[in-house]
């Protein structure tokens, strides 16, 4: 009965059971991703739905006596809005580099990755040192 060493199980080729598994859940995060997207062109048609459905109340609150008019002012208006939100939350925010750091932060994977490339650094200046000294003498 040998035991085997830590090394071991990392060289362990990993079961049918876990490919699978890592398949399917790339497969479900594709198409969370495409869902994604199409419910950022969902909330569009929803807020020109919205406009059109409360343009009654609309009329009412302005006291305009034909708002179908004005609709065709108000839906445009809500899409350059949109997009001017969207150019804010691009070129001032920089929404996808914060999600992207926010991602990293919570990434175990990352984590791991920072400590060894600090780790790797230390030692890399460690080295670098000992041949400064051995150039010196």
């Amino acid at each position: 009965m040998s035991q085997s060493s830590p090394q071991s199980h990392q060289t362990e080729q990993p079961s049918s059971y876990r490919v699978r598994l890592a398949k399917w859940r790339e497969v479900f995060f594709a198409q969370k991703y495409r869902f994604d997207l199409g419910q950022s062109f969902l909330v569009i048609v929803n807020f020109t739905l919205l406009i059109i459905t409360a343009s009654d109340k609309l009329q009412i609150f302005f006291g305009i006596p034909r708002l179908r008019s004005l609709l065709i002012v108000i839906v445009p208006l809500g899409f350059i809005g949109v997009w001017l939100f969207g150019f804010f939350m691009d070129r001032v925010v920089r929404a996808a580099q914060m999600a992207e750091r926010q991602s990293i932060k919570r990434s175990e994977v990352w984590t791991n990755h920072i400590e060894q490339m600090d780790r790797l650094e230390a030692e890399l200046k460690i080295v670098k040192q000992l041949l400064e000294q051995k150039m010196q003498l």
